[in-house]
């Protein structure tokens, strides 16, 4: 398992262009945001740029974990998980490299946008809060590399990118990432703030705030991870 980890993870690292688009589009909604439509968010005595520079490090941050599904998708069409399928790799062990590769991969996305953050748009934080907020997304987005290993499981070919790209921009703006929660009507409120991705925005969005993560959104996160990876693993165990 840990030669097949180790190859997963060199290749999330050296497909160029994914990195260009999975980094390069959510700084420029962030520059959108703040310095043409002044759409930037405001929290609780944040600075709207720094709470903008969050919301959208965590959206880069899931897409890059979400579309490791479409890789996926790709290797069940070429005949890939046959092969793999007659190696000693258990399937919890390929699951899991997937995971771990997705996961690995959104590193640069979140950094090139806080780095937009402070370059940029002027964003001054201790040098701690910096390295609690790369952290921080990074755990955030683990629900979406599992949701993305089952989708890639579940659907094919390009059925599978257009359900990924319906699901990420939906449940981006349910989370609260490109327009404010408090903005919603009530029901629709009170369903964001359960959702993975309001979660996962809101430990970053604590962290500018000088707050500790809660137990709620790490409870609601673990809760969306679990769900998400026991699904991919049985959709793989049906795949083979």
């Amino acid at each position: 398992m840990g030669s097949y980890l180790r190859l997963e993870l060199l290749r999330a690292l050296r497909n160029p262009v994914g990195l260009v688009m999975l980094t390069g589009f959510p700084v420029l909604l962030y520059l959108l945001w703040t310095k043409v439509l002044d759409l930037a968010q405001a929290g609780r005595g944040v600075d709207p740029a720094a709470y903008t520079m969050v919301s959208m490090a965590t959206y880069g941050a899931m897409g890059g974990a979400l579309f490791v599904g479409g890789a996926i998708a790709l290797e069940r069409g070429n005949g890939w998980l046959r092969q793999l399928a007659v190696t000693p790799l258990p399937a919890h062990g390929y699951v899991t490299a997937k995971l771990v590769s997705g996961a690995a991969g959104v590193v640069p996305s979140i950094v090139v946008v806080l780095a937009a953050g402070a370059l940029l748009n002027g964003v001054r934080l201790p040098l701690g809060t910096w390295a609690a907020l790369v952290a921080l997304i990074w755990v955030g987005v683990l629900p979406f590399a599992a949701l993305g290993v089952a989708f890639g499981y579940t659907l094919k070919g390009q059925v599978a990118s257009v359900a990924m790209i319906a699901v990420y921009f939906g449940l981006s703006v349910l989370g609260g990432l490109w327009l404010p929660v408090t903005a919603m009507p009530a029901a629709m409120r009170t369903l964001a703030e359960y959702s993975p991705a309001y979660q996962a925005g809101s430990l970053g969005w604590g962290a500018l705030e000088g707050r500790l993560p809660g137990g709620v959104p790490l409870a609601v996160l673990a809760l969306w991870t679990l769900l998400f990876a026991s699904l991919a693993l049985w959709r793989y165990r049906r795949a083979v």
